[in-house]
C-alpha cells in the first residue's frame, strides 16, 4: 500500500473509532478518539458552539444520558490530507431512539478535523485524534437506497 493510500486508511480509521464510540454511548471511549486540549471545539446540530475539552465531553455525557440507541451508516466520505492536520466530510445517516418509543432517522453533514500527534506523545504517538466536530442537519434527508437490486 502506497503512503498516500495508507494515510488516507489511517484518517478513516480514526473517524470510524469517533462513529463507533459514538454509538457506544460511552464516555470512556468517546474520550479516546479526541485530543483533551482548549482549542478543541464541537457543534452538534441545533446546538451552540462548545470549545475546550471540558465542554466538550460534558456535551457528550449529556447526549448519551438522553439517548437509547444511535447507528450510524457513514457514506460519501471526502478526505483532504494535510501534514499534521485531516479533514474528513461525510453524511451521517443516522437511526436513533430517544425513548423506549420514538425512532428517528435523519441525516447530518459532518465535518471531523483530526491532527496527528507527535512523536513525543507516548500514549498518542502518530495517532490522529479529534480537534473539531460540526454538524449540520440535512434538510428534506432522503436515506440512502440499500437495496441490492439494480
Amino acid at each position: 500500500m502506497d503512503k498516500e493510500k495508507w494515510l488516507a486508511q489511517a484518517i478513516e480509521d480514526s473517524n470510524s473509532r469517533f462513529y463507533k464510540a459514538f454509538e457506544s454511548l460511552s464516555i470512556e471511549k468517546m474520550e479516546e478518539v479526541w485530543k483533551h486540549s482548549n482549542d478543541a471545539i464541537c457543534i452538534h446540530p441545533g446546538w451552540e458552539m462548545f470549545s475546550s475539552w471540558t465542554a466538550i465531553r460534558e456535551s457528550w455525557v449529556r447526549i448519551f444520558e438522553n439517548t437509547k440507541l444511535i447507528k450510524f451508516l457513514i457514506t460519501n466520505i471526502k478526505i483532504k490530507a494535510f501534514e499534521k492536520i485531516a479533514v474528513v466530510i461525510c453524511l451521517e445517516n443516522i437511526e436513533s431512539v430517544i425513548d423506549n418509543e420514538n425512532s428517528i432517522g435523519m441525516g447530518v453533514i459532518a465535518t471531523n478535523i483530526f491532527e496527528k500527534q507527535n512523536i513525543n506523545n507516548k500514549k498518542y504517538n502518530n495517532e490522529w485524534l479529534m480537534i473539531h466536530h460540526h454538524g449540520s442537519s440535512v434538510a428534506n434527508y432522503m436515506p440512502p437506497n440499500l437495496s441490492s437490486s439494480a
